[in-house]
C-alpha cells in the first residue's frame, strides 16, 4: 500500500461528477490497481475501489 493525496473527479452511474481524493493506492494479487477514495464535501467514510480511469480522473495535485 503507499499513502498519498491525489484530488479526483469521480463519475456516479447516473452521470453526475462530484470532487474526491484518494488517500491510498494499493494493488492486488492479481495486478488489479485499487484506491482508497472518499468524495467531498464531507462525503461518506473512504472505501476501497478497484481505479478505473474512465468514472475516476486523476487530478493536478500540484500548481505546476
Amino acid at each position: 500500500m503507499r499513502w498519498v493525496y491525489q484530488p479526483v473527479e469521480v463519475q456516479y452511474p447516473d452521470g453526475g461528477w462530484t470532487l474526491g481524493r484518494i488517500n491510498a493506492w494499493w494493488t492486488d494479487g492479481a495486478g488489479e490497481l485499487w484506491c482508497r477514495l472518499r468524495t467531498l464535501p464531507g462525503g461518506a467514510c473512504p472505501q476501497w475501489l478497484r481505479y478505473d480511469p474512465e468514472s475516476i480522473l486523476l487530478l493536478p495535485s500540484t500548481g505546476l
